[in-house]
């Protein structure tokens, strides 16, 4: 079951994307230009950025004018730098204002457009400072959708897009659940610039078994990721912030930390969560912010995480190491001569004790990189020790000395 956003010629009922760039967003006059690097990231203004952030709305929903304006500002005010949104000013002249607000807020913009009028929009909107680039497709490898395009029609709109704007990266969202139905991103290469790799497994069952569910979205963002490393496309994962139904089971705090870091794990080099609208009340409310404040905190106190890791996980070397533990994995990322140690258990019920070697690190100690996060593993002798409870992510910095005080979030 995909989590569709549908492309429709009248009622323009299109996926927004909010997307915070946890590198410092500065005020500009002119545009900047966005490129892939050769490491596979997304530069902007010749500088590369992790793109972390959040849809603005689903494709239930419409949201414009004032309330997309007061969306922007709660994105804004939780640490989120650009938002995503379907923009048309053919139709509405406030989206020309949006774009200038996003600016005037150091925010950046992801346009999604109406596809058949694809060089026109572009023409119009290429200009201004705050474009990221130009959303081309929705659930555009999943072969029962109407949104599902060959990678020859893909890339013809990428080649589009281009044509009328060569500054601005294309990028487009595709499924990644564990069925036949979806084709392999390895298809696509050459037709696209960033390819989003949607992973909603909490509720969704038949897809995500309970139990299996975080180690089931992991491998999946892991094969994705695989599927166009070396390519020149930049992996962005697309996360769960919804509810499936009316229910309201959205992702706990500690299961969207643990799909976070199992993204950065798999490679992925950006972020977006799904959704901030979804255009069903839920407790009373049609917003994330408000259906869910504690799942909303936590993607604040990520994107704080986040913006501290991105020197590592731009730069760095990322190797995963052996573990004795079943569904306990840990990554190393090393970046000019500095390490950090991520360990994560995607075990939804029993703690495990976890034994596992950490090369080169002989003398060498941890050190908790995030104030009020689990903790408690040990480095001895190079060997790391403990016991890690369900769900739990570690992060570490490990060096000969003890580091400065954990982030306070």
């Amino acid at each position: 079951m995909s989590h569709s956003r549908r492309f429709f010629p009248a009622t323009l009922t299109l996926a927004r994307l909010s997307l915070a760039l946890l590198l410092p967003l500065t005020s500009v006059a002119v545009p900047l230009p966005t490129a892939v690097s050769p490491q596979g990231t997304l530069l902007r203004g010749g500088a590369e950025i992790f793109p972390f952030g959040i849809y603005h709305t689903s494709w239930i929903g419409e949201r414009y004018g004032d309330e997309r304006a007061q969306d922007l500002l709660a994105i804004h005010d939780n640490g989120l730098r650009i938002l995503m949104t379907t923009l048309d000013p053919t139709s509405r002249q406030s989206d020309f204002t949006l774009l200038d607000d996003a600016a005037r807020r150091d925010m950046g913009v992801m346009a999604e457009l109406y596809l058949p009028a694809l060089g026109l929009l572009i023409d119009q909107m290429k200009s201004y400072p705050a474009i990221i680039s130009w959303q081309i497709g929705d659930d555009f490898n999943v072969t029962s959708s109407e949104n599902y395009c060959s990678p020859e029609l893909l890339k013809e709109r990428h080649e589009l897009a281009r044509a009328h704007d060569p500054n601005h990266v294309t990028y487009a969202s595709g499924g990644s659940a564990p069925v036949a139905r979806y084709r392999s991103f390895k298809d696509y290469q050459g037709c696209i610039n960033m390819i989003g790799i949607q992973c909603y497994p909490v509720d969704n069952k038949p897809d995500f078994p309970d139990e299996l569910m975080l180690e089931l979205c992991f491998q999946q963002l892991q094969s994705r990721v695989g599927e166009i490393e070396g390519s020149g496309i930049v992996p962005i994962a697309n996360l769960q912030s919804f509810s499936w139904s009316k229910k309201g089971i959205f992702p706990t705090p500690s299961e969207s930390r643990n799909m976070l870091y199992g993204a950065l794990a798999a490679g992925v080099k950006g972020v977006l969560y799904y959704t901030f609208y979804d255009g069903t009340p839920i407790n009373g409310h049609v917003t994330l912010n408000q259906q869910n404040p504690a799942l909303w905190d936590e993607i604040r106190k990520q994107s704080k995480e986040i913006n501290q890791l991105a020197p590592f996980l731009l730069k760095g070397t990322r190797r995963a190491l052996t573990s004795n533990a079943e569904h306990v994995h840990v990554f190393m990322w090393e970046n000019d001569s500095k390490k950090i140690l991520v360990v994560f258990s995607t075990d939804r019920s029993v703690a495990r004790d976890l034994r596992a070697e950490i090369p080169n690190s002989a003398g060498e100690t941890l050190s908790t990189l995030f104030a009020n996060r689990p903790a408690g593993l040990e480095l001895k002798d190079g060997i790391l020790n403990g016991r890690i409870s369900p769900e739990e992510v570690h992060v570490y910095s490990v060096s000969e000395s003890a580091q400065l005080r954990p982030l306070e979030q």
